[in-house]
């Protein structure tokens, strides 16, 4: 079951919102929280049963495991060890066992099924060890707050990742005082299943035939490489940008604010910028949890250059077992020490236009190792932008039939330039909907939601990218 889904938005929120509106009108606060905590736990259960039990003993070892770090204050490192420790060890193991094992001659048969929702919740939980040892924290919180704070269901699939020391204040007694703004959760729904059905799930087959030619060892020339490169990242952003909004629009409708987790991030001007309104929460985890405790920029340039490619390098690997990932956060890494050395040594910059356009055709080039199946098709990919024989061709009969199934070959490269041009001007999910007025918001909402709906009908499933990481 995801969100952009029959099963999902004509039964399970459906019904889930409907018991909450109920509880909320009898002021029943802690049984609201415990039947949010229960339909997570029965969200997260639809995926895989197997590894509910996983979910739930995570949450009793980790919540007594910061109780310890609680009460036994002298010894707060120690326990804070323990926990980091035992989370990056499940996770290694079901993430990375098979990366690792795989060098050896008898792990051929060496598979494991990757818990959904496994690298934000780990992250999550190691954030709020982590935040009790600093004392950000006052206390554990009840461990139905604590559940909720792990699973509560719009974002623990795919994040945002969230701070306990943000999220436990909202759930606090006295939380149903606050008004529900589910008229602007509702519009922020909406818009993302526009981006995901509309947009990102009609550009998959496309991507698919590039990356798979690839594969299959088939040379591609530049401008094809370059397509596939753009058509991902377009992909990848209204897929997941779509989740987040999905994500925050849920949380509001319940009374709760998550972060934002992407602010327009092709329109950045610099590699630094990308990353500052790109996938925002796990940059900020990685820059306090990762960047900063190797020593940051503490020691000078060179250190923290240093610091800057392992955190990059480990963000790389954190989203996949395999090395076409960490190439991708090697890449990145070299293009964030590349422009701040540029800020340091020279106070000309590029004019906005051409910053833009060269940042955008670095980070699209940049998908290619995140898509691929394998570091040995990166390569390959890379290596076919020297070749620029242009097959490209327009036949505007041809572009609208095509667009008109939904059929997505010769009109890639066009409808990759409208969505392209959509991503550079259009405003942010959240300013959009504000601007649109309260009449604008019911027609976005129902126009969007018929639209989403007959798309859905006879399409196929198509889970959001990101829960592949």
């Amino acid at each position: 079951m995801i969100f952009s889904s029959y099963e999902f938005l004509l039964l399970f929120f459906p019904a889930v919102y409907a018991l909450f509106l109920v509880l909320r009108a009898w002021r029943l606060e802690r049984p609201a929280l415990a039947m949010l905590v229960l339909a997570s736990l029965v969200f997260y259960g639809m995926w895989s049963w197997k590894y509910l039990g996983l979910l739930l003993g995570l949450i009793v070892i980790n919540y007594l495991l910061g109780k310890q770090q609680v009460r036994h204050r002298q010894q707060a490192g120690l326990w804070l060890s323990v926990a980091v420790v035992f989370n990056l060890s499940v996770l290694a193991y079901f993430k990375y066992a098979g990366f690792f094992f795989g060098f050896l001659p008898s792990s051929a048969s060496w598979h494991i099924i990757l818990p959904l929702g496994i690298s934000f919740f780990t992250f999550q939980k190691i954030a709020w060890h982590v935040d009790l040892y600093q004392r950000r924290l006052p206390d554990t919180g009840t461990v139905l707050e604590y559940s909720f704070f792990v699973c509560f269901f719009p974002q623990l699939i795919a994040g945002p990742i969230v701070h306990a020391r943000t999220l436990f204040p909202q759930i606090a007694p006295g939380w149903f005082n606050r008004p529900l703004t589910w008229q602007l959760g509702i519009s922020l729904l909406t818009v993302g299943l526009i981006k995901k059905v509309l947009l990102a799930d009609p550009l998959a087959p496309g991507v698919a035939v590039l990356f798979d030619h690839a594969q299959t060892g088939h040379a591609l020339a530049a401008p094809d490489v370059l397509l596939a490169g753009l058509s991902y990242g377009l992909q990848l952003y209204f897929d997941f940008s779509g989740y987040a909004d999905m994500a925050i629009g849920l949380g509001l409708m319940f009374g709760i604010k998550l972060p934002a987790n992407f602010r327009s991030p092709y329109k950045s001007a610099s590699i630094i910028e990308f990353w500052r309104r790109w996938h925002i929460t796990l940059s900020h985890f990685l820059r306090d949890y990762l960047y900063i405790p190797l020593g940051g920029n503490r020691k000078g340039r060179l250190v923290a250059n240093g610091n800057l490619l392992i955190t990059m390098l480990l963000g790389g690997l954190w989203h996949g077992a395999g090395w076409q990932f960490i190439l991708w956060g090697g890449i990145h890494g070299l293009l964030l020490v590349i422009n701040h050395y540029w800020r340091h040594l020279s106070t000309w910059r590029l004019p906005k236009p051409i910053a833009v356009a060269l940042t955008l055709l670095v980070v699209m080039l940049a998908w290619i190792p995140f898509r691929a199946e394998s570091l040995s098709t990166s390569l390959r990919m890379f290596q076919s932008l020297a070749d620029w024989r242009w097959s490209w061709s327009f036949d505007p009969s041809v572009l609208i039939a095509e667009v008109a199934a939904m059929h997505i070959d010769k009109s890639l490269p066009w409808v990759c330039a409208a969505l392209l041009t959509l991503a550079l001007t259009a405003p942010g999910s959240r300013r959009l909907c504000l601007s649109l007025g309260a009449g604008g918001r019911g027609l976005l909402v129902g126009a969007g939601l018929f639209m989403v709906l007959k798309a859905l009908a006879g399409a196929p499933d198509r889970a959001f990218l990101y829960f592949n990481f």
